[in-house]
């Protein structure tokens, strides 16, 4: 027995077994002791059956009475306090089983103190200091408990995890292999190294080790689910289905192995069993008992919402990946998964000819959050590219390369491409996009090429510093939408290139949850119009007074060039239920515009050169608080102070300046009030700017998923530049998910936004109803939309989806130009009280089959009517429809689509003032190519 102890203290439970020769001692010690080295190589029966002959009451063997129930996740109610160090050992366990993993620290760092000299307390407490994400903390801890116990097979393990937890795999290998030799029976050891062997390239052994791993450990779900994930990356499906059906049975309440069965399904082109089993594997989260924290359990929360953005997309329900993704940001706002497929839901809702910049905004901000948060190797930086692994550890260092390219018969042509890679501790993407359309009317065709370069380093496991440079070059025509298609401008031309933006990233994670970003970018943008014959306002003076007003054909050109700097600091801390993100920005921006007007009889009207200056601060704080399981509230305040140029665009241009300030609260709450319905509601004031300053910030898009960043909100196609326009929005959304795989959403929102700006103008110096002078004159705009949206959608068996999408707008934009008097003629013609209401329904039916074939049929139907307008606008009322069909090859690495959009060859009129994304004017076809290795 005493050569027994002694093998125990050092950590060698296989020699202490030995010596102790699994004999049943004559004393209630000895069978105590005994049951207590079996049960710690799993043998529960032979453990009880000891106990079991213990006489009278002991606190020893209640001790191991807990910790059975521990291993067999069973209620377990102490009599009394624990006092010795085991009993404690014991408690900490048990509150694991309970995913009370706060309480199991407790209990593991009061082991400690009552027995400073107990190499396993100390091992306990290290692992779950890691389980917290504490590395510090876990290392020191761990230290001392194998300075004590030094063949501690746990131990030896939990080095060789934080050892890959930096990245550094040959070292957590060596720790891996001294754990087997300590202890062969150990699942973790094996489940360590076979991780290890697969990131560093070595597939096969790695598969091998998690075999091993499972079958020492046959009664562990998650091992399973990790050989079923490792059978996929090696291409034995069939193989890695078995273990996930095996790891459900003997866990069903672990989500582990319902993520892996969707992630393989998704690469399988099976979208409707994968959104099924991600949603199971999201339902059981909560229920998960494993080493983790709530903190971690959150995250995994988290990466279910933001999976399930991509898988919904995959099924047709472009709706629900929104929404998802915004869940998936207010779960965890410090995951960079979660704000990736969140700026993946909003460039899907970008404007390709780059007029309309709603989401402009709220798409940068999001990828920025996501390249900044990343760890090194848990991705890829390209924006290209969306698909993600969940888990980094299947991916080794490799290099990867991405194309895309749609041709349509109209002649639009895109273009893209990434290459990109991962090597130790940096990450790299170099991507490159090109699109070109001639445009579907005359002098309506857009020529654009962006390149980025992007690079991240890992420091340390804490610390990553991120880099970017972008260039883009812009040409188009007049590419505004229009109600007529004759109402554009013949002579229009528009040059803008950035050469080259830069930026520069920080990101310091303290312990999980608790972050510093810092983010810092100097961009140079040089803009050219030119318009022979541009339409700008005269108005006509006769002493001293405007006496009347009309519209005078200009030759104008412009040319800027912008210098911008912006430099932010973000405190992310997530504490239990409370998540609070606070930040500072200071921007600051110098334009050199010149300017010149020249008449119809060759006389220079103006000719200015003008130097603008912007600055900007801006601080804000925003709170979360999970009040209760099913509510969670959101409360903030933003301070935005704004020097800025008044009119840079308008020709004929001014210098004059101004400034304004305005403090902005915000407020949001989700109610869940079953698993299945979500109800969200917000309310935020904002400030919108002038250049990109409102584009490049870390501060959160959104609230309670509805987004409240705004480069513009008013279609620029309608209103044009407002410069430090007023936003104020208000949102309601319920959601709802029937057992039938249904699902219904309703959603209404008002968003207003309020400004005034100076618009160039003519007028004439003399008696001489000539326009021979420059000026300008203020303008006010207030644009209100009140939108309401409705959808259903339906998972039909394995293959089929459907659904409908509502929408209901309406738009109002009143202007009026206060310097000029309503007596002045035709002064009524400057006034705006325009309204305009759309209702827009479309429906598809969506089809996908394991084998790769793909096919969705769309129907978009358009009325829309409006009134206020001086001119003749009766609206229109359409129907619209779209065909196409595909092949996505195993795993998606490719795929290839046909498309023949409006093939009834419908042209439409719709007024630009309500929102909405360009149509095909007429019959085309559409083929894609797209690849990934």
């Amino acid at each position: 027995l005493d050569k027994s102890l002694q093998a125990y203290r050092s950590g060698d439970l296989i020699q202490a077994l030995a010596e102790a020769g699994q004999q049943t001692p004559a004393s209630d010690a000895g069978r105590l002791y005994s049951a207590a080295l079996v049960l710690s190589v799993g043998q529960v029966e032979e453990a009880e059956k000891l106990i079991g002959q213990v006489a009278g009451k002991s606190r020893e063997a209640d001790a191991l009475r807990e910790m059975i129930a521990a291993v067999q996740n069973k209620t377990w109610t102490r009599a009394d306090a624990a006092q010795s160090a085991s009993e404690l050992m014991a408690e900490s366990y048990y509150h694991q089983s309970r995913s009370q993993l706060g309480q199991a620290l407790a209990a593991a760092r009061a082991a400690t103190v009552k027995s400073p000299k107990f190499g396993f307390a100390w091992v306990r407490m290290a692992e779950l200091e890691f389980s917290f994400g504490r590395t510090h903390a876990a290392q020191a801890a761990l230290d001392k408990g194998l300075e004590l116990s030094p063949r501690n097979a746990q131990g030896l393990a939990l080095r060789g995890f934080l050892a890959a937890a930096q990245n550094h795999f040959p070292e957590a290998i060596t720790w891996f292999d001294r754990a087997i030799a300590a202890d062969g029976a150990l699942g973790n050891a094996w489940l360590g190294r076979g991780l290890c062997r697969i990131r560093t390239g070595h597939a096969e052994e790695g598969r091998g080790d998690l075999q091993v791993a499972a079958t020492v450990e046959p009664t562990r779900s998650v091992l399973r689910s990790y050989l079923a994930r490792a059978f996929h990356y090696t291409g034995q499906d069939k193989l890695a289905a078995k273990d996930l059906r095996l790891a459900q049975q003997l866990d069903p309440n672990d989500p582990t192995s319902w993520l892996y069965s969707a992630l393989i399904h998704q690469q399988n082109n099976q979208a409707n069993a994968a959104v099924r089993d991600l949603e199971q594997s999201k339902a059981l989260n909560d229920n998960r008992s494993v080493y983790r924290s709530g903190l971690q359990l959150d995250q995994d929360r988290a990466m279910r919402s933001a999976n399930l953005a991509t898988t919904y997309r995959d099924a047709g329900l472009f709706d629900l990946s929104i929404r998802e993704a915004a869940r998936a940001v207010t779960y965890d706002y410090a995951n960079y998964s979660a704000h990736l497929f969140l700026a993946n839901s909003y460039a899907a809702l970008s404007d390709p000819k780059l007029v309309n910049l709603r989401y402009e905004a709220a798409q940068i901000s999001e990828l920025l959050m996501a390249n900044l948060l990343a760890p090194v190797g848990a991705g890829n930086l390209s924006q290209n590219i969306s698909q993600q692994e969940y888990s980094r550890l299947f991916d080794g260092d490799h290099f990867g390369l991405s194309s895309g390219t749609e041709y349509r018969s109209s002649g639009e042509w895109t273009q893209y491409g990434s290459q990109y890679g991962t090597l130790g501790n940096s990450s790299y993407s170099v991507d490159a996009f090109y699109h070109t359309d001639p445009g579907q009317r005359r002098n309506n065709d857009l020529e654009q090429l962006a390149l980025s370069a992007q690079f991240k380093q890992q420091i340390t496991a804490q610390d990553s510093v991120y880099a970017q440079l972008a260039y883009s070059d812009i040409t188009s025509g007049d590419v505004a939408q229009y109600y007529s298609q004759k109402n554009f401008s013949p002579g229009l031309r528009l040059r803008e290139s950035q050469e080259p933006n830069a930026f520069l990233g920080y990101h310091h994670e303290w312990t999980p949850g608790v972050h510093t970003i810092l983010f810092a970018g100097r961009l140079h943008d040089y803009f050219r119009m030119k318009d022979p014959a541009a339409s700008i306002p005269f108005f006509q003076r006769s002493g001293g007074a405007i006496t009347e007003v009309s519209t005078v054909p200009q030759e104008i050109a412009l040319r800027s060039d912008l210098v911008a700097y912006t430099v932010e600091g973000q405190q992310i801390i997530q504490t239990g239920p409370h998540t609070t993100v606070a930040g500072l920005r200071y921007q600051t921006a110098d334009a050199e515009t010149r300017n010149s007007v020249v008449n119809t009889f060759d006389q220079s009207v103006a000719s200015p050169r003008v130097s603008s200056d912007l600055e900007r601060f801006n601080v804000y704080a925003y709170h979360q608080w999970q009040i209760l399981e099913q509510l969670n509230l959101t409360a903030g305040l933003s301070y935005d102070w704004l020097h800025f140029p008044r009119n840079i665009d308008t020709s004929p241009i001014t210098g004059a300046e101004d400034e304004t300030s305005r403090l902005s609260p915000k407020a949001g709450l989700i109610w869940t009030p079953t698993r299945d319905t979500h109800v969200r509601a917000a309310y935020t004031r904002s400030l919108g700017g002038v250049f990109f300053d409102n584009s490049f910030r870390l501060e959160p898009t959104q609230v309670a998923g509805f987004n409240q960043a705004f480069r513009s909100l008013a279609p620029e196609s309608a209103v044009g530049l407002m410069p430090a326009t007023r936003f104020e929005t208000m949102g309601l959304g319920v959601d709802h998910k029937f057992k039938s795989n249904t699902y219904l959403g309703v959603e209404g929102e008002w968003l207003r936004s309020r400004g005034s700006r100076l618009v160039g103008v003519l007028t004439n110096s003399l008696v001489i109803p000539a326009p021979d002078t420059a000026g300008s004159a203020r303008q006010t705009l207030e644009y209100e939309e009140k939108t309401l949206f409705l959808t259903a959608n339906q998972l039909l068996g394995r293959d089929w989806a459907v659904g409908v999408r509502y929408r209901l707008s309406q738009a109002e934009l009143t202007g009026r130009f206060t310097d000029v008097p309503s007596s002045a003629l035709n002064a009524s013609q400057l006034n705006q009280d325009e309204q305009s209401l759309l209702h827009q329904l479309t429906m598809f039916v969506n089809f996908n089959h394991p084998c790769g074939f793909f096919g969705q049929f769309q129907s978009i139907w358009s009325s829309q009517s409006n009134s206020g307008y001086s001119g003749t606008r009766p609206g229109d009322d359409f129907w619209q429809h779209n065909i196409a069909v595909g092949y996505r090859f195993l795993r998606r690495r490719a795929e290839v689509q046909l498309a023949l959009l409006n093939f009834t060859d419908r042209e439409y009129r719709l007024n630009p003032l309500n929102l909405y994304s360009e149509l095909p004017r007429e019959r085309t076809l559409a083929v894609s190519l797209k690849f990934n290795f």
